[in-house]
């Protein structure tokens, strides 16, 4: 979780946009960790799965608008990010009370200095 968090920031911080090969590199090595951990997952990880899922899944949305050849692709994956969002939303606030606003906070928190 830490290199895929520590590779978002890194994201963030760039001006240009990375190529679609990366962006689905990324996508595909995000979903392998959630599959493989995500029952593992202590209220930090779950933080940063959000802002991961939070992130990535508005930047598919927005790249899905676009009229090329990926267009359907990053749909598809703004659609899985979305689910997982939910997945992980309903378990920070089951498991730890923690509302979507709360859970914003702590996530202004870790990104604060992006």
């Amino acid at each position: 979780m830490e290199a895929l968090f520590a590779k978002l920031r890194e994201y963030l911080q760039m001006d240009d946009e990375i190529p679609f090969v990366e962006f689905s590199a990324y996508y595909r090595d995000v979903l392998a960790e959630f599959m493989a951990n995500y029952k593992a997952y202590d209220k930090e990880n779950l933080i940063k799965a959000t802002a991961i899922t939070t992130v990535v899944a508005a930047n598919a949305i927005d790249r899905g608008k676009a009229k090329d050849i990926n267009a359907k692709k990053y749909k598809k994956m703004a659609e899985k990010l979305s689910f997982w969002a939910e997945a992980i939303s309903l378990r920070l606030e089951k498991e730890y009370g923690l509302s979507k606003n709360d859970v914003d906070k702590e996530i202004d928190a870790l990104l604060a200095d992006v």
